[in-house]
């Protein structure tokens, strides 16, 4: 009998693969999707503490659809890529719009939703529909590239659809296997066959697909795929404004297409690039800062009399996957409100920051600073 990639990785999958996650043995596409989307630039280990209380708060389709959104956003605080929590909602509803609350089951019709890839929709269609549907998603392009002995460009679209193809063609005959075979990949390609550590390269090299894996038989396993020599990413610099008066802060909801969309935030200077590190030793205008904002253009006399103090706070260094920002924090305390003119800016208590999506290194900030 000759190798099969299929039930090879099944057998494997049964000793050797990951169980008990919070998300496996779903069978509701709606939690498989939630998911999928979770998992995507986000590592296993935070999801295993987000996905269940995500899951608690809105565990159906039409609860996520009539959530409000800043409710989906404060949810979403900290995983990042946040055009997901967005896409999320916005797929919910066009759900329960157009599909009656059903999610359709077919690939093509997954795909048209928000948010939701041809890997996505494999997956959810796999899982919950035992469709044969490939999902492909890093681990598994790994896995396919080095078992194929891929060594074209893995962005190229040449690369992705032989990749494709070839996920097409090592999927299992029966569909009943489809959920196990596709966690099975997923597993084998973040465990065994991973990016740095790949289990054939290992002393007891155990491996059951080294017999049949061109990047092993060609020695070229850590250098499949082929990378890309990564570029240093740019550095920015604002100055952020936490402006208090009382318990109350003002707080200003990002556009939606902008880094951290659709959070709230401090008021900030437009981003600088920095060719260096903020200068301390310089002395520094906050007022003139302050009319650098897009809230406040020119302060008035009646504002300026309000100020009671200005304190400076240590530098924040945040990293973003593309960019690097160092964050200038200033605390400003108020005898009066300053007025509000923008519907996107507004005084929220501190009480109440958790029902407010925020980045994470403004929420640590805020919650240090707290009172």
């Amino acid at each position: 009998m000759g190798f099969c990639f299929s039930q090879t990785l099944i057998r494997w999958s049964k000793q050797h693969g990951r169980h008990g996650l919070p998300w496996q043995g779903q069978k509701d596409p709606y939690a498989i999707w939630v998911s999928e989307i979770m998992l995507q630039q986000t590592q296993v280990s935070t999801v295993m503490e987000r996905y269940p209380q995500f899951m608690r708060q809105f565990p159906t389709v039409k609860a996520l659809a009539s959530a409000d959104l800043d409710a989906v956003m404060a949810l979403w605080s900290g995983l990042g890529y946040y055009s997901r929590a967005r896409n999320l909602h916005r797929c919910a509803q066009q759900i329960m719009a157009e599909y009656a609350g059903q999610f359709p089951s077919s690939v093509q019709e997954l795909v048209k939703l928000p948010g939701i890839g041809r890997s996505t929709a494999g997956a959810i269609a796999a899982f919950a529909f035992e469709e044969r549907a490939p999902s492909l998603d890093a681990n598994v392009k790994r896995v396919i590239s080095r078992f194929f002995g891929i060594t074209s460009d893995p962005q190229s679209h040449k690369t992705t659809q032989l990749l494709w193809e070839h996920a097409t063609a090592i999927l299992p005959k029966s569909k009943s296997q489809m959920p196990v075979y596709t966690q099975a990949l997923m597993d084998f390609g973040a465990t065994w066959c991973a990016s740095k550590a790949a289990k054939c390269q290992s002393q007891d090299q155990s491996c059951p697909m080294m017999s049949e894996c061109k990047a092993y038989e060609i020695g070229h396993v850590e250098h499949i795929p082929a990378k890309k020599k990564k570029k240093e990413s740019p550095a920015f610099t604002t100055h952020i404004f936490l402006i208090r008066y009382q318990d109350e802060i003002l707080l200003e909801r990002r556009p939606p297409k902008a880094i951290w969309g659709g959070l709230y935030s401090l008021i900030e200077t437009p981003w600088q690039p920095a060719a260096k590190k903020l200068d301390h030793s310089k002395s520094i205008d906050v007022i003139d800062l302050l009319n650098q904002t897009e809230f406040v253009s020119q302060l008035s006399k009646k504002d300026l009399a309000a100020i009671t103090s200005i304190e400076k706070r240590g530098v924040i260094e945040h990293i973003f996957s593309h960019r690097r920002l160092q964050i200038q924090p200033w605390v400003i305390d108020l005898k009066q409100k300053w007025l509000c003119t923008s519907y996107a800016i507004d005084w929220i208590r501190m009480s109440r920051l958790g029902e407010y999506g925020l980045p994470q290194p403004i929420r640590v900030f805020l919650e240090s600073n707290s009172r």
